[in-house]
Order: C-alpha cells, then sequence, then structure tokens
C-alpha cells in the first residue's frame, strides 16, 4: 500500500515540475525574478500542490502526467536534433536565474 502512494505522489510530483518549468518559461516573458528563491518556491509549491491532487484523484492525474512528461520527453528529443539542446539550456537558465538570458543561448556578446 505504501508503495502504490509513493508512487502516485512522485508521478504528481512530476507534473506539477513540468508544469512549474512551463510557467517559468512563460513568465521570463514580463517579469524576471530577481532571486533564486522564487523559482524554487514555485517549483515546491505546485510540485506539491500536484503530489497531492494525484494521491486524491488518481486515475485523470496519472494520465494527465504521463501525457505531459510523454509531451516533454518528444519536444527534448527533436530539439536535441534540430537545435542540440538550445531549448533545454534556456529553460536551465530560466530555473537557475541566469541573468544573461535569451542573449546567451544564441551566441549574442553583449
Amino acid at each position: 500500500m505504501l508503495v502504490r502512494s509513493v508512487g502516485l505522489f512522485m508521478v504528481g510530483l512530476l507534473l506539477g515540475l513540468l508544469l512549474a518549468v512551463a510557467t517559468l518559461v512563460v513568465m521570463e516573458q514580463f517579469y524576471h525574478p530577481p532571486t533564486v528563491w522564487i523559482p524554487i518556491a514555485l517549483l515546491l509549491g505546485v510540485g506539491m500542490l500536484f503530489a497531492v491532487l494525484t494521491l486524491q484523484w488518481q486515475r485523470f492525474f496519472t494520465t494527465l502526467s504521463t501525457a505531459v512528461f510523454g509531451s516533454a520527453i518528444m519536444t527534448v528529443t527533436v530539439d536535441y536534433f534540430i537545435e542540440l539542446f538550445l531549448l533545454v539550456q534556456y529553460i536551465y537558465e530560466r530555473i537557475k536565474v541566469a541573468p544573461a538570458g535569451w542573449t546567451r543561448c544564441f551566441g549574442v556578446q553583449r
């Protein structure tokens, strides 16, 4: 019984983390967080929220989580073959709140 609950919790946590990363990328267009604590709080908060929601509504959130994770895997695969992880590098900079941002991904020097 415990193993099933832990698995469901992890599936929901993964869904929350993926949605929080997408939120950070969209949020970057309007607001650049000045400290790294904002992305960390967003990642943990949304991750825990979806982990608890997955424990409550198991079938719906498990299906949603596997669909979102599968699409993320496909997006990263296409990114690798087309741009050699340019999108992954951009997302990584959004999570760590890098000041150089988008210009560093394209190799533009200031």
